[in-house]
């Protein structure tokens, strides 16, 4: 059952920007390709961009571990006095989803 107030309406107006889209990326690649030292020094550009952004993560997870050794000595441990945690104590947990 389709309600009675659909309409349609054609996306057929977005077809020029898509044929130009595609027109435009097809120009790069073979002014690239006509052009080959533009096309090294964009991949030597990414390549650099790449390893930055590798340092700066590295740089930051280092730094981020380096702070956490005190801030995790000053918090201490916490545990309940006069409790044992033998696992000895430990029982199987029993229910209604058990499988067998």
């Amino acid at each position: 059952m389709e309600a009675s107030n659909l309409k349609r309406r054609s996306v057929a107006k977005g077809l020029p920007f898509l044929l130009l889209g595609i027109a435009l990326i097809v120009a790069v690649v073979v002014y690239l390709i006509l052009n080959p030292d533009i096309l090294k020094d964009l991949i030597w550009l990414l390549i650099v961009v790449i390893i930055a952004i590798v340092a700066i993560a590295v740089i930051v997870i280092a730094v981020m571990v380096i702070l956490a050794v005190p801030f995790y000595f000053l918090k201490g441990e916490q545990y309940q006095d006069g409790t044992s945690y033998d696992l000895d104590d430990v029982k199987p947990v029993t229910g209604k989803d058990k499988k067998e």
